[in-house]
């Protein structure tokens, strides 16, 4: 459960922020081969006519159309960036050479800045670099030489991010990168591919979300998929001073994610300082530490230098999950479950000193004391249905050819065999495939008998599991002992929303919504008398008086003479 503490953080800086006045949707062109047609030229018009973003504007994007972007647009403090592709299809961005500066032929660094604002992307799909004008069977990787680092970065203090349904390809450094401290990072229904590229970076590079040494007051990542990763998915770590530490993570929650295909030079979740309550619950990693444990390796062993935990020859022991140890925060680690396949065991096989590793540091094992031993299980490989090939090449370079350093860009890495198995994004829209066999121990193995990982890729299971079912539960559970109120489902929702709860006995009961200032906005059952079972009642999202209620943070209160059962739901328009 999130912390009281973080509660308003949690669900008011989540969604109220981007949401808060109606949507005044502006649809931009695709790219039609005019300067005008790039895609922040469109928006920076937008903003240079009206002053800035107008209030509760969204940049619409035709799904499944291309548009190419050529620079950074800046997003101010107090402002949204709220942009979204217009239907069900992903609406692709290529970052597109300048044309101008000194390197007029390498597409900008970043697509957005904030400086405080905040941003909202769904249902986009980007690329670091114009991957068309590359012919990898015919070994042309021009563009890939050409590669940015960042996609997304905060500047300033008080930023919200909120990433749904995308995903982001081919970047050298990370797709966010946070130099200041952030309210709430909230990531879902997302693909991260092809983090890093030895052609202009080097393997200490290649992340997902870089939080650097900043404060994050929620970290929320639930329904994703991380493949082709060459360093860690999640990065927070003080580089320069690692006993300093970093800012806290107030609140993380890592739900129902797969890892799959990364070396995890650093790690895999990096989280530095953390606060109340870390939880990490039913993902799946294949080959998510690919390069493994290596106790003699000192370049990549330096960046666990913040756990206080060491191998006997003095180098920093590594683990998968690693955080600063402290003694108050709350950890959840359980249904989760890891493979290796015969891939990844031929490099173990071929380098003994190397290993699978652990997945949790032995401050996190502490934490949970009796707990740790089922946190993680591992399992044989799941036969993920169409996914790259675990990049071999570039991890055997790593070894025999780098010598163990980081390797800075040089003229004899050869990206034809020596890069990971680099699919264009057409391939992440159209065909790649995270699901896996129904025989292996994972598919039910999640809370609830779910798939552990990311339920994007088993779509019947997923609408079970938003709408708070139960897999193998018939729709009439046997009728428990004890008042029972579940959460609402959907949730978040607009406009409507279902009420489940149970009954042990006949009683009088009162169901009431209340907003989150305790004042009452609808009774749904006025002391009605109720037999024992399940019951269910739906919300239409008006109050009393018929009228619609705005987007916020709602309690619902079931109350009989026996006892009083509150939850939080929210609405979002």
């Amino acid at each position: 459960m999130i912390s009281k503490k973080y509660l308003s953080i949690v669900l008011m800086l989540i969604f109220l922020a981007g949401y808060a006045y109606p949507q005044n949707v502006l649809r931009l062109k695709p790219y039609d081969g005019t300067p005008e047609s790039y895609l922040i030229a469109q928006i920076r018009a937008d903003t240079t006519a009206n002053g800035g973003i107008p209030e509760g504007r969204v940049y619409e994007l035709e799904g499944g159309k291309i548009y190419l972007n050529t620079e950074v647009f800046y997003v101010e403090k107090d402002y949204t960036f709220h942009m979204r592709s217009s239907n069900d299809q992903k609406a692709i961005i290529y970052q597109y050479p300048t044309g101008t500066g000194d390197n007029p032929q390498n597409p900008p660094g970043y697509i957005l800045r904030s400086r405080g604002g905040d941003i909202i992307l769904e249902g986009i799909a980007i690329t670091g670099y114009y991957e068309p004008a590359d012919d990898p069977a015919n070994g042309v990787f021009d563009q890939l030489y050409t590669v940015g680092g960042t996609f997304l970065r905060t500047d300033s203090e008080g930023a919200s991010i909120t990433l749904k349904n995308c995903i982001f390809s081919n970047i050298a450094g990370q797709v966010l990168r946070t130099n200041a401290s952030t309210k709430t990072i909230r990531v879902e229904d997302c693909i991260f591919a092809n983090l890093g590229a030895l052609s202009t970076s080097n393997f200490g590079a290649g992340k997902g979300i870089d939080l650097r040494e900043s404060t994050c007051d929620s970290l929320i990542l639930i329904n994703n998929t991380f493949v082709n990763y060459i360093d860690r998915p999640i990065r927070h770590y003080n580089f320069s001073n690692p006993l300093a530490g970093t800012g806290n993570i107030g609140y993380g929650l890592f739900d129902h994610n797969t890892f799959v295909n990364g070396m995890g030079f650093h790690g895999l979740l990096s989280l530095g300082n953390v606060g109340d309550e870390i939880v990490i619950t039913n993902n799946l990693f294949v080959d998510a530490f690919a390069a493994g444990e290596d106790s003699t390796d000192a370049t990549r062993t330096a960046e666990w230098a913040n756990t206080g935990e060491q191998y006997a020859n003095g180098n920093n022991r590594m683990a998968w999950i690693f955080a600063a140890p402290n003694d108050t925060t709350k950890w959840v680690v359980d249904h989760n479950y890891y493979a290796v396949t015969a891939a990844g065991q031929s490099f173990f096989d071929k380098y003994p000193e190397i290993g699978v590793g652990e997945p949790l540091s032995n401050y996190i094992k502490s934490a949970l004391g009796s707990k740790a031993a089922d946190a993680f299980k591992m399992i044989e490989d799941p036969g993920l249905t169409n996914v790259p090939d675990l990049m071999l090449g570039m991890m055997e370079y790593y070894v025999t050819v780098a010598n163990k350093t980081k390797d800075t860009p040089n003229d004899y890495w050869d990206p034809a065999t020596q890069d990971m198995d680099r699919r264009p994004l057409t391939y992440y829209v159209n065909e790649f495939d995270a699901s896996y066999s129904s025989s292996s121990p994972a598919y039910t193995g999640a809370a609830k008998g779910f798939p552990a990982g990311d339920l994007n890729w088993f779509p019947e299971l997923k609408e079970l599991w938003l709408k708070g079912g139960t897999v193998g539960v018939a729709d009439e559970p046997v009728i428990k002992n004890e008042f029972v109120l579940e959460q609402n489902y959907p949730n978040p929702f607009n406009p409507t929303t279902n009420i489940r709860y149970q009954l042990p006995k006949a009683s009088n009961v009162t169901i009431t919504v209340y907003n989150s200032l305790g004042q009452e906005v609808a009774k749904l059952v006025n002391n009605e008398l109720q037999s024992a079972g399940t019951h269910t009642i739906t919300w239409n999202g008006k109050d009393n008086y018929g009228n619609s209620v705005a987007t916020g943070i709602y309690f619902y209160q079931l109350k009989s003479s026996d006892l009083v059962l509150t939850k939080k739901m929210i609405l979002l328009k």
